[in-house]
């Protein structure tokens, strides 16, 4: 991979990364808690999931949403271990 082409990937992880961050910050503002308090109530089932199909939906794309925010963050981890290492 050129180094141009390796600079072009960082910069779409780097774009992705600050979408996922408003997105994320829409449903905080929304439901007035964290992310993190989010996925904590919603995996031990303190937030019970909703019979409103539209309100589950919701908590399905904030849960994924911040799944994604993590996997991007490990991947932008993993390039910067390899510039390190190179």
């Amino acid at each position: 991979m050129t180094l141009i082409e390796e600079i072009d990937i960082i910069k779409k992880k780097i774009d992705l990364r600050e979408w996922v961050l408003e997105e994320l910050t829409i449903f905080e503002s929304k439901y007035g808690m964290t992310t993190k308090e989010f996925k904590e109530k919603w995996v031990s089932n303190e937030i019970p999931e909703p019979e409103d199909h539209k309100l589950l939906e919701e908590f399905l794309e904030w849960e994924g949403l911040s799944e994604s925010l993590q996997n991007v963050e490990n991947e932008l981890k993993e390039i910067e271990k390899r510039i390190k290492e190179s």
